[in-house]
This record gives structure tokens, sequence and C-alpha cells, in this order.
């Protein structure tokens, strides 16, 4: 009789287990809030993607660099 309570809890024990390994898991892979990205960053993402020519990439961030 005792037995079948038995069981019962060694599956809850490893339900618990399981768990707290997911949690950890998650728990360590956030970074929180998102980073914003500075004004040149985005420039120089445009400027990879082809969004922008060499010559507006170069005046932008002349001007960026300035301020």
């Amino acid at each position: 009789m005792m037995w079948g309570w038995g069981m019962w809890w060694g599956g809850v024990i490893w339900l618990l287990i399981v768990g707290a390994i997911v949690w950890a898991v998650f728990a360590t892979n956030r970074t929180g809030q998102p980073t914003r990205l500075s004004a040149v960053d985005i420039l120089d993402e445009r400027f990879a993607r082809g969004e922008i020519d060499v010559q507006t990439y170069r005046s932008t961030r002349t001007e960026l660099e300035r301020n």
C-alpha cells in the first residue's frame, strides 16, 4: 500500500527537479531591458544593408560625430 504513495512522491520530486532546471535556464538567459542602438550604430546598419550610399553615409557620420 505504501509503495503507491512512494511512487507519487517520486513523481512530484522529479517534476520539481525538472521545473527548477527549466526555471534556471530561463532565468540565466534573461538580459533585462533591451539595449538601445546609438545613431551611429543605426547608420552603420543602414549602410551595411545598402539603404544609403557612401556619400550619405560619410556626411551623416561626420555630422553625428561632430555633435
